[in-house]
């Protein structure tokens, strides 16, 4: 895979653990949407993150970087994007892009930070301007941890064929949405999803649960089910 430069634009912390990264390649980037890429922090230290920009934005890459718990090699990804101007990054990388070649109603499913495998294929879905059905299942511990919610929420208002669900597992009071677990939340919704394309991004044990359950006790086909943590369970 071919290795850029990118400028790195911007750094925000949209939650105390969680921060958006906005880098600028040196040249426009090709990829499709649910692809990710590896950035190279030291010589031995190479971190893999979804793309939550879509195809369509050439100069810029944004990325979503963080979780409910901080790990060693997040705090190394972090500390040096805060005290450098460049980055090597080395894309693109995956096989759970969204598919075009269908209008099977989409199934988006995102756990915690997952939602930037979700967020690319989403606005790329959209940006085509199909009647395709779209539902996202977005889950996470606490509400800080839906992080765009707000924004997703304006954008089903603006579009007929779309609808968001928002699920914790520890809600407080006053929040519209599921309390439990994505896929707790998606097993009593759904009695049938044959004929459904589904993407998944999340924990590994979430994205394993999500595989058996939908296809044994929902009808999913796993040959529509995408996502890149598939390939290591």
């Amino acid at each position: 895979m071919p290795t850029l430069s990118c400028k790195i634009t911007s750094v925000e912390a949209i939650t105390n653990t969680i921060y958006r990264v906005r880098l600028t390649p040196e040249s426009s980037v090709i990829f499709r949407a649910g692809q990710y890429l590896t950035l190279k922090i030291r010589d031995h230290l190479h971190l893999s993150f979804s793309i939550a920009s879509t195809p369509m934005e050439k100069d810029i890459i944004e990325l979503h970087i963080g979780g409910s718990e901080f790990n060693s090699s997040t705090i190394s990804v972090i500390e040096y994007i805060q005290n450098n101007k460049d980055i090597i990054v080395d894309m693109p990388h995956g096989l759970a892009w969204l598919r075009e070649d269908n209008d099977l109603p989409l199934l988006l499913i995102a756990g915690g930070t997952g939602f930037s495998y979700i967020r690319s294929i989403l606005f790329t879905a959209l940006s085509q301007k199909s009647d395709r059905y779209i539902s996202v299942y977005w889950g996470g511990r606490e509400i800080q941890h839906l992080y765009e919610l707000n924004s997703l929420n304006r954008l089903m208002h603006e579009n007929a064929h779309l609808k968001i669900f928002p699920v914790l597992e520890k809600p407080k009071h006053g929040f519209c949405g599921r309390e439990g677990t994505v896929i707790s939340a998606i097993m009593k919704d759904y009695s049938c999803l044959y004929g459904h394309a589904i993407y998944i991004a999340g924990p590994i044990n979430m994205v394993r649960k999500a595989r058996i359950c939908l296809c044994t006790e929902r009808g999913a086909n796993s040959s529509f089910i995408f996502g890149d943590a598939l390939t290591f369970i």
